[in-house]
């Protein structure tokens, strides 16, 4: 008899600890869930890059530019490279770095080598595309 009370105080212990687990993560996947709608409610990006079209592209702090549908930037031009350029900032400025692509990354002109300093209203020419820089 007295095993079998000790048996279901283990079970009801067991169920108590489930029940606590399954609550706490429910709790962190809700506030989880609240945090990604307050961050898709802000402003997509904090600069753009404009196309000639008026198209404005968002940039994130960390953008690469290329043809690989998994790149921030897709852009449909056969002469720009899968992984063409990567667009940064840090420290308050804007930077790009040509990504060793094929027909190499313009700016204002000029071809990029290296990590190369962009300034807001500065052309990028990225195969046949052509990508000014906009302050969000």
């Amino acid at each position: 008899m007295e095993f079998t009370i000790g048996l279901w105080l283990v079970r009801l212990a067991f169920l108590a600890l489930l029940y606590g687990f399954l609550a706490r993560a429910f709790t962190a996947l809700l506030r989880a869930l609240t945090i990604e709608q307050a961050q898709a409610a802000r402003p997509a990006g904090i600069a753009y890059l404009v196309t000639p079209s008026g198209e404005r592209l968002p940039l994130r702090a960390v953008s690469a530019i290329g043809r690989d549908p998994g790149a921030d930037i897709v852009l449909r031009d056969d002469a720009a490279s899968s992984r063409h350029a990567l667009l940064t900032f840090d420290d308050g400025e804007w930077w790009v770095e040509d990504q060793a692509s094929r027909n190499g990354t313009l700016l204002n002109g000029v071809p990029a080598h290296g990590r190369s300093r962009l300034a807001y209203g500065d052309v990028l020419t990225i195969g046949r595309s052509t990508l000014r820089l906009e302050q969000a």
